[in-house]
């Protein structure tokens, strides 16, 4: 029996795909490209992905496949061929805080073991190295004493950060504890202690307390490993011997000035998501919530006593309040007024509010208007400030409860934002695991480095020869796994950051360099545009990735419109002609050569030069008027100084990582938001932004979902559901029954729509080991709408029907109704005539949504205002053709009076701005300034640009 060389789909009817048959080669590099709408996706994912991975499913027990989501059978005839299949899609990272590159690519188990393997420990007092013991060793050391020596087990006790030391001394009672020394004085945990909260004390608990006998040696091995335990896994403890020992006993085996054994050490003693090693404050999620002192201010512009502060106000009910005594008694003590608007107390005032007294005692006054005495008038008592007491109260109704927001007042939350761990300062750990070392640097340093400083880190480590095997064992694996992270252009990232931060081409860059590290072979791998959010510079890196893995064995099928993948694919499939009902079609299969002389190819045409995006004729000159970034510092911006001209198309460019977002998305976007509406946001770090009064709206265009649910959809979003729902309740029998437009409401419950599958259309029904199956509602035949509802026609066509039109036909249909021609029409110069009105919002890309929510504003445009649209990388998931309807766009926003401000790596956008801001030089640390700025011209003049150099090839 001959191999099959190709993947053979017959009959494929997926979505919009006319019964297609295709053939595609395998262990080749094969793209599939064209128009947005025209079914790319369908065939990839749907058909050859679904089908993969279903037949796979099929082939393991009914036990399993309880447990495993499963996949829908494609609606295609066969497909032959089939290797078992991997995806690689356009996903964000995980939105679990605790996810980061290291857990995602595995690399952090490698570095906790090398970590648990050849760490050393150092006191925690004086940083002397420590090496790691067992139990049974410490135990052996310690019975080498002379018989009847009495030691103590010990170990240091940090006051919980931000808590009182009530709470610290309660924690210890429930894990059994019974006896400390404080500043060396013992006292036991059974009487009522009373610290000043203002000084530190050294508190030590004393775990056991042993006379040395011949059988000692079990007994002392069980201490030392049940108090490791009951310290929370803790590995330093510290021994003492009582009445002195000579210094020699403690040489070469742990501190000999403060007497810290450093226990055997695990893996796990260096994870963030085991509670045992996780800093207390921020559970190991390395952010915690803290107060926001200005969230505070509810209404500057008033007094304390009419309410300038949240929680603050007098009232007839509260006049003998505790907050009336302290308000009363601060203001006698410093000597402000509780009638002098908020915004012109002194600052020094607005510290003391915020952040208390500073330890200074302040006498509780009963004020003169109170009707009778309070419990705390007539002490002296130091005042936290209201920072400290919100922060208190929220720890309160954490303690609470896990869930938090159960029992968590709004009011508090409203106050906070997240910010880096005041306690572990982002680390996540125990400060007592951070004590141990590789190479002089914690696990938490490294984690910090970019890839390519922790590669050169790990080449340069040596170790002892007891544990050199081990340790360069693991050091290889570690330097394969991140070395091919690097070469794939992700070398400015590090193993701590956040999986949540990380773009949907970052995410399939990383997952790429999974995949070639376990070097498999007969793979079949199908990938989404894996050139997303990608420098010209970079993109040969991923590509050149995509070939290794090819070149392994495997089979690798990519949805891409970038030009120079498209050049370098062995295999072209073109889907179209057009988008939606215009497509479905194989309009060319081929060699590159092939794509090139197809004329009815769009690809082709802008491959061959046939068609191209033109360059502006004519750049749009600057004005007087300029927003001003000073002293940007967030993330990795070098405290810069920015000018960004309004009135003109704006592109801001860059390597990845090298600053774009956090300058325009953290920084500008927030800030001009808290500046024009007072958001309860907070800006990234910098000194100020000017400007703000020269705009009326500040609207950025983001690719989050327009809807959440399934009867969100594009006619909801853009505000003609409305006016068709009101055109519904206007036809004469809709009148005659009562109906009101709400009643055409898919959310409304008892009007017109099917209650049977409320409003879906269709029923699912969850099977325990086959997927979910999805039929038609059988009582509306998945119409949504009851029959009564469907009686209801507007020129023939009932509710359900107009839902069902394509933007394309529903402009046509409504041509005589102005408001939705208008909206209708501008749907449709983006490129979005294939959608359907009531297609589910939850289905749609995220360039999809983008430019629904881009013809949104378009349509919103008013003569005489200003406004400032913000677009973070627009041509997600667009063809070129695609891009030029787009460019159309956001040329009309700025000839309407308009500023537009896109960060973008795409040549045929960075081409047509007016004004360029290019950031680098490179990624990471080597980051964070601007490069170069000025027309395209001007900046493909600039020899230090990474831009530059790829713009003089596009300008001619």
């Amino acid at each position: 029996m001959s191999v099959r060389t190709t993947i053979e789909i017959s009959g494929a009817r997926q979505n919009n795909l006319k019964n297609v048959s295709v053939e595609i080669p395998r262990d080749k590099l094969t793209v599939i490209t064209g128009v947005s709408g025209s079914g790319k996706s369908s065939l990839a994912f749907d058909v050859i992905y679904g089908e993969g991975q279903r037949r796979f499913l099929d082939s393991i027990s009914n036990f399993a496949k309880s447990r495993i989501s499963q996949v829908k059978k494609a609606k295609v005839d066969y497909v032959r061929g089939l290797s078992p299949v991997i995806a690689i899609e356009q996903k964000k990272g995980n939105h679990n805080p605790r996810s980061t590159v290291g857990t995602v690519t595995d690399t952090n188990d490698y570095l906790r073991l090398l970590f648990a393997t050849a760490g050393t420990g150092h006191c925690p007092e004086c940083s002397k190295p420590l090496r790691q013991l067992s139990a049974a060793q410490i135990a052996e050391h310690i019975t080498g004493l002379p018989e009847g020596t009495v030691i103590e087990l010990r170990a240091p006790v940090n006051k919980i950060y931000g808590e009182e030391y009530s709470y610290t001394f309660q924690k210890l009672r429930e894990k059994g504890f019974k006896h400390l020394l404080i500043d060396g004085e013992p006292v036991s945990l059974g009487d009522e202690l009373e610290l000043d909260e203002r000084k530190a004390y050294r508190i030590e608990i004393v775990i056991d307390r042993i006379s040395l006998k011949p059988d000692t040696y079990i007994q002392l091995t069980k201490s030392i490993e049940a108090a490791i335990l009951a310290l929370d896994e803790d590995i330093m403890i510290k021994v003492e011997v009582i009445g002195g020992v000579e210094e020699e006993f403690y040489r070469h085996f742990a501190c000999p000035e403060h007497h810290f054994f450093l226990c055997d050490m695990q893996p796990f003693h260096f994870s963030f998501n085991t509670p045992a090693s996780a800093c207390h404050t921020c559970l190991g999620v390395g952010m915690s919530y803290v107060v926001e002192p200005h969230f505070l201010v509810v209404a500057p512009e008033k007094s304390i006593n009419k309410g300038a502060l949240k929680n603050t106000v007098f009232n007839t009910a509260g006049k003998d309040s505790y907050r009336t005594v302290l308000m009363y008694s601060l203001s006698q003590k410093y000597g402000f007024s509780l009638d002098t608007p908020f915004h012109e107390l002194p600052k020094e005032v607005h510290e003391l509010l915020f952040f208390g007294s500073k330890g200074e005692l302040v006498p509780m006054l009963q004020p003169p208007f109170s009707q009778k005495k309070n419990w705390l008038t007539g002490r002296d008592r130091p005042f936290g400030g209201f920072v400290h007491e919100m922060e208190s109260w929220y720890k309160h109704y954490i303690r609470k409860s896990s869930t938090t927001e159960a029992f968590e007042p709004t009011f508090i939350k409203d106050c906070m934002i997240e910010k880096v761990c005041p306690e572990c300062g982002g680390a996540r750990l125990k400060k007592q695991r951070l004590q141990v070392t590789v190479g002089e640097r914690n696990i938490d340093q490294l984690s910090r480095m970019q890839l390519h400083e922790l590669l050169e880190f790990l080449e340069s480590l040596t170790f002892e020869p007891e544990v050199r095997d081990v340790a360069e064992t693991i050091v290889r694996e570690l330097h394969t796994r991140i070395s091919l992270l690097i070469e794939i252009g992700l070398h400015y990232i590090n193993l701590g950051r956040r999986s949540d931060s990380i773009s949907g081409g970052e995410m399939q860059r990383i997952k790429m360099s999974t995949q070639i590290s376990s070097e498999l072979m007969g793979m079949l791998y199908i990938m989404d545009e894996p050139s997303i959010g990608l420098h010209p510079r970079d993109s040969g890196r991923v590509i050149e990735t995509m070939k290794k893995l090819r070149d392994l064995g495997n089979t690798i099928i990519v949805v891409e419109h970038d030009m120079d993948t498209i050049g370098s694919a062995d295999h072209i499939i073109e889907i179209g002609p057009g988008p939606g009902i215009h497509g479905g079609s194989i309009v060319a299969s081929g060699t590159l050569a092939d794509i090139m002389s197809e004329s009815e190819s769009v690809t082709g045409q802008y491959l061959s030069g046939r068609a191209s995006i033109p360059v502006p004729k004519q750049r749009r000159s600057l004005g007087d008027h300029f927003l001003s970034i000073q002293g940007a510092r967030e993330n990795n911006l070098k405290n810069v100084d920015l000018d960004i001209p309004l009135n003109v198309f704006i592109c801001i460019t860059g390597v990845s990582g090298s600053g774009k977002s956090s300058m325009i998305n953290e920084i500008l976007s927030k800030q001009l938001k808290i500046d024009k509406t007072g958001a309860r946001i907070v800006a990234g770090e910098h000194d100020y932004v000017f400007g703000a009064d020269l705009l009326n709206h500040v609207i950025n265009i983001d690719q989050t979902p327009i809807g959440r649910n399934s009867k969100s959809n594009p006619a909801t979003y853009i505000g003609i559901y409305d006016k068709i729902r009101d055109l519904f309740a206007l036809q004469p029998e809709a009148v005659e029954r009562g109906y009101q437009p709400i009643d055409f409401s898919l959310t409304h419950a008892n009007g017109t729509r099917c209650e049977h599958c409320a409003g879906d259309g269709i029923i699912v029904t969850s099977l325990q080991f086959m997927a979910d199956i999805e039929t038609i509602c059988p009582v509306c035949k998945g119409n949504r709408f009851s029959e009564e509802g469907l009686e209801i026609k507007l020129h023939g066509k009932s509710i359900a029907e107009v839902l069902e039109m394509t933007v394309e036909e529903a402009a046509g249909f409504f041509a005589d109704h102005r408001y939705l021609k208008h909206k209708l029409g501008i749907m449709n110069e983006l490129g979005l005539g294939y959608l359907t009105l009531g297609q589910s919002s939850t289905t749609l890309s995220g360039g999809e949504a983008q430019r629904v929510k881009l013809s949104n504003e378009l349509a919103k445009i008013k003569k005489g205002a200003h406004n400032l649209y913000i677009l973070d990388e627009p041509t997600t998931g667009l063809h070129l053709a695609d891009i030029q309807k787009l460019l159309v766009a956001l040329n009309k926003l700025v000839d309407g009076g308009h500023s537009v401000i896109v960060i973008e790596h795409h040549l045929d956008v960075m081409k047509s701005a007016d004004y360029i801001i290019d950031m680098g030089p490179e990624g990471g640390n080597g980051g964070g300034y601007v490069v170069a700025e000025g027309t395209p011209e001007q900046v493909a003049k600039v020899e230090a640009s990474h831009t530059g150099r790829y713009l003089r090839s596009v300008l001619g």
